[in-house]
């Protein structure tokens, strides 16, 4: 049996843990529930995995989760309930991608159980991602994450290139702020009309969609009423549907009612708009997030200089704990972004701090040739 599917079980007992912690943390009374809810669903995910191990011949381990469990409630503790569950989130993506790769190899006397389970999953990802994303700055978490990630490159590769050529602390302070707030309005304006054009096209696209999917309502109507009797009274709402086939026991009601929130699923149970205004893109707040945090990006590389300008010290040495600095925030924003997706940690950590890197090391190699050669003596 593949490795994804012998890793399963450990990792639903892992999120049980971070669950059972995280609602002790939890003083929100709402997430507080779905929290709960998130912890009894794995409950009996592990009891349902626990069985099929045991049909599969699979032998299932003690799992030692003490330094997952501390590393994600520190991180609870330091940014919040919000970035916490979307690094879950991110987490159980990448269970359900390996585990979709392997479905097939699951004997069909185990298959029933695995569906069911994919059908709670899937629930749990929505849960998650809507109180992980639905407020504060973590809606914006990619403004916020590339804004941080550019002030600190790009001011860290500048001031690498003004000690090249410039051997004064003070004047590459200055003359790094004046790129940084060069930087954050052209970030800020950048973003605003990406975050524009992305809204005029959403709007576009979703009357579209509303018109393709009013047609194709009707016909999925015609199709049920066609070829079940348990559809009959689809034109009364989802609710009575619902209602309809719980009685019926047909176990499609399971997936309704699961799904009852879903904005697709409200449509199709007569509510005409499927587009919500409140989750639209709002150009201004981007470029605001945007901005803010390439300004805290941008002061990161210009603190030793700073320091440096009034102590007097070394502006290569100033540069060093400029490099160290920034290369510590660069691979905590990137760590960020790497458990957010499906890249591995490590490879994508090292990919950006490489770059970076070998920006500066050009940048001050350009300033140190163009101070050899043009005779800049400052």
């Amino acid at each position: 049996m593949s490795n994804e599917i012998k890793k399963v079980l450990s990792s639903e007992k892992l999120s049980y843990e971070l669950y059972s912690r995280l609602e002790g943390l939890e003083r929100n009374i709402q997430l507080k529930k779905k929290l709960k809810e998130l912890k009894e669903l794995d409950v009996k995910h592990i009891k349902v995995w626990t069985e099929i191990y045991k049909e599969l011949n699979i032998p299932i381990k003690e799992n030692k989760n003490k330094t997952e469990v501390f590393l994600f409630i520190l991180l609870r503790r330091l940014f919040g309930s919000g970035l916490t569950l979307s690094v879950i989130n991110s987490l159980e993506n990448r269970k359900m991608s390996d585990l979709s790769k392997v479905f097939d190899a699951i004997p069909n006397k185990q298959r029933e159980k695995v569906v069911n389970y994919l059908v709670e999953e899937l629930y749990q990802e929505r849960i998650l991602k809507k109180e992980s994303w639905e407020s504060g700055v973590l809606s914006h978490i990619r403004d916020v994450v590339f804004g941080m990630n550019d002030g600190l490159v790009e001011v860290l590769a500048a001031v690498a290139g003004f000690t090249g050529a410039i051997h004064n602390n003070l004047l590459i302070a200055v003359a790094g702020t004046i790129v940084g707030l060069s930087g954050t309005i052209s970030m800020a304006v950048g973003a605003y009309l990406s975050s524009k054009s992305e809204k005029d096209l959403e709007f576009s696209g979703v009357n579209r969609l509303e018109l393709e999917l009013q047609v194709a309502k009707e016909r999925l109507k015609e199709d049920l009423e066609k070829h079940s009797s348990n559809y009959k009274k689809f034109d009364k709402g989802l609710e009575d549907l619902i209602s309809k086939l719980r009685k019926e026991k047909d176990p499609v009601y399971k997936v309704l009612e699961r799904e009852r929130k879903n904005p697709l699923m409200n449509f199709i149970s007569g509510n005409r708009k499927i587009y919500l205004n409140e989750n639209s893109i709002n150009p201004v707040k981007d470029a605001l997030y945007v901005g803010v945090f390439y300004v805290f990006g941008a002061i990161i590389p210009l603190i030793s200089f700073l320091i440096g300008s009034v102590v007097k010290s070394n502006t290569y040495y100033n540069l060093g704990i400029s490099v160290v600095l920034t290369s510590i925030a660069i691979a905590l924003t990137s760590l960020i972004i790497a458990l957010n997706s499906n890249e591995r940690i490590g490879r994508y950590v090292g990919r950006a701090l490489g770059l970076s890197l070998t920006a500066t090391f050009i940048t001050f190699l350009v300033g140190h040739i163009a101070s050899m050669y043009l005779h800049i003596a400052i």
